[in-house]
């Protein structure tokens, strides 16, 4: 099986979206021109369901694509460990470093973050909790550390190559 996909799966994937858009477009296509969504208000499109093959779909595929994703990581991991070991110590070194930016962050909105948790709880969506914006900041800091070292890397992988 995993051959066969490693041979074929591109071309399934793509035949599969070219299949289901038709199969959308069939549906949706000859009845859009029964509504006219400019002047319907947000309630009465929510209510028109000739998007909801594409939407469920397109969500299906996602999820299909996130599990395989997953399952076929494992196997090669599994199957490859040597090869896969310098991977596994990057994922490794990513979450250390997260950890380490959540833990040093604060949890206290300021800045543009500030103004972003205001008018999300203005929207009565909720309110965001001290360890969400701790979750928030450490990613932010995640982040920039990476932006950082990709910028560095490139720069002295220049220079490396310029005196070679």
């Amino acid at each position: 099986m995993y051959k066969f996909l490693n041979k074929n799966g591109q071309t399934l994937a793509f035949g599969l979206g070219v299949l289901v858009t038709i199969i959308f477009m069939l549906g949706a296509f000859p009845s859009a021109g029964d509504f006219d969504f400019e002047n319907m208000t947000d309630e009465e499109v929510s209510k028109v369901g000739i998007f909801d093959f594409g939407l469920k779909a397109a969500v299906a595929l996602a999820i299909i694509a996130a599990v395989a994703l997953v399952l076929f990581g494992i196997y090669h991991i599994a199957t490859n460990l040597k090869g896969s070991l310098k991977g596994l110590i990057g994922v490794a070194a990513l979450v250390i470093l997260f950890f380490i930016a959540y833990s040093t962050a604060d949890g206290v909105a300021t800045g543009s973050i500030a103004g972003a948790v205001e008018k999300f709880a203005a929207s009565g969506n909720g309110t965001i909790s001290e360890g969400n914006l701790k979750f928030i900041g450490g990613g932010i800091t995640t982040t920039a550390i990476l932006i950082v070292i990709a910028a560095a890397s490139f720069v002295i992988s220049e220079i490396i190559n310029f005196f070679r």
